[in-house]
């Protein structure tokens, strides 16, 4: 039996919030903001970098503790360029690409994809979750993948290059693609998370 692959958890939260009266990473979310969950989310993992751009002070501060804050000053170039941030960071690990407003993904399904991970076979490098045809995040990919992204314009586009690499994982939840970017989709988010409680 091969030994657990290191992942490195990269949390995507370097964009810009317009529509929105707060930076996505630091959006509250009951008694927690984006960023917290998304970290709690990965903890066993550890090693957990987060990658900030646009409002980085104003996030800076609120950054959880054992987490690394990787700053983009690209990035208004786009996710590729925060990703690339990360990666310069870290060479020989797999890494688990997750946007911070993700907000309702949970724990289980991080832990769904990372055993999926370690358990794939030698040719497969991604490892993707994807729920009734659709894909989603966090996406989990192997070192040996790594140099494409540097060669890309896009993240996807490395994802999808070689269709029979990639390890789908199918789960029971619409969380993998559901995010917010305006207030109504952040009420709607809320709403949703508060409803699990139920």
């Amino acid at each position: 039996m091969r030994k657990p692959e290191k992942i490195i958890p990269i949390i995507l939260a370097a964009g810009s919030s317009p529509n929105l009266p707060f930076p996505k990473a630091l959006a509250p979310i009951e008694r927690q903001t984006a960023l917290e969950i998304a970290v709690k989310n990965c903890s066993f993992l550890g090693g957990t970098l987060v990658v900030l751009g646009s409002d980085a002070q104003r996030i800076l501060p609120f950054v959880p503790k054992g987490v690394q804050a990787v700053i983009n000053r690209k990035w208004p170039q786009g996710q590729l360029s925060s990703l690339l941030a990360a990666l310069r960071k870290f060479r020989d690990a797999a890494f688990l690409i997750y946007p911070v407003d993700h907000a309702l993904l949970q724990r289980s399904t991080v832990v769904q994809l990372v055993r999926a991970f370690r358990s794939r076979s030698t040719s497969q490098d991604v490892t993707m979750p994807r729920y009734k045809g659709v894909d989603g995040h966090p996406v989990i990919v192997s070192p040996a993948v790594r140099p494409e992204f540097f060669e890309a314009q896009t993240a996807r586009e490395v994802i999808y290059q070689i269709p029979q690499r990639i390890r789908v994982v199918n789960v029971r939840t619409t969380s993998i693609f559901e995010d917010f970017s305006t207030l109504q989709s952040y009420e709607e988010c809320l709403r949703k998370f508060a409803a699990r409680k139920r």
